[in-house]
């Protein structure tokens, strides 16, 4: 937590670097809940609140590329998508506070939470991608993972065999936050503002949208994709349970 502490206090120091003019040094207000990987601060400098969220160590190890999130973070400002991006380094990531109320647990459980969140992903599917973006390699990510756990912890073959057949299959690549999960999700005055982009990436078109309906979601390529997304959710979690994780 000592280092915690200090990088949050180096990025309140620094905060004439920001790029929101703010009237004076941001205070601390108190830390945020949630988070399965960061540490996150609510902050304020006068009547401006910002969300200081100080990066895992293990950023890597998670298969988390802070220069891609940080690149889509970008691209997606203005669309009302993502809040709006104050600061980042490698170490932190401030945006602005986004006031609203986060998505109950089962939500995605539910059609009318379903849908509207689906018309939101088809939005930022439609964005151009900027020239030479490479596509997200499932197989790399999963090696990844694979390369942390020892023999016989999961079947390797079976998830390589299946992530190399979703890169080598015919889609484009669209952009995929790739964890849509409900504590993500804020519901704005405004609509939906979505949180933590950090494994996103330009993936497959399906990804984001089995996470919503399952291998049942209307690609033809659906269930391979489920399939494939299931065995990424249990290999971060095999990573995440290491004892050094």
């Amino acid at each position: 937590m000592r280092n915690i502490e200090r990088t949050l206090q180096q990025t309140l120091s620094d905060w004439q670097h920001w790029h929101q003019p703010l009237p004076g040094k941001p205070r601390l207000v108190r830390p945020l809940p949630g988070g399965r990987t960061n540490h996150s601060f609510l902050v304020e400098s006068g009547a401006h609140l910002a969300v200081v969220r100080v990066n895992a160590v293990n950023s890597a190890a998670l298969g988390i590329d802070r220069r891609r999130e940080l690149a889509l973070l970008r691209q997606l400002q203005g669309n009302g998508f993502v809040p709006p991006l104050w600061y980042a380094t490698t170490a932190v990531l401030v945006t602005g506070f986004v006031e609203g109320r986060h998505w109950p647990a089962d939500a995605l459980q539910q059609d009318n939470y379903r849908e509207r969140l689906a018309q939101l992903v088809r939005g930022w599917q439609q964005l151009p991608a900027p020239a030479a973006t490479a596509g997200f390699s499932y197989l790399h990510h999963c090696r990844g993972y694979l390369a942390q756990l020892g023999p016989g912890q999961v079947d390797a073959q079976r998830i390589e065999t299946l992530a190399a057949a979703v890169d080598q299959s015919a889609w484009q690549p669209v952009i995929c936050h790739h964890d849509l999960v409900a504590e993500n999700i804020i519901d704005t005055e405004r609509g939906l503002v979505v949180l933590d982009w950090e494994y996103g990436g330009w993936g497959h078109p399906a990804m984001d949208l089995v996470r919503l309906y399952g291998g049942d979601y209307a690609h033809e390529q659906a269930g391979m994709v489920h399939r494939l997304q299931q065995a990424m959710d249990a290999l971060w979690q095999a990573v995440q349970a290491m004892p050094n994780a």
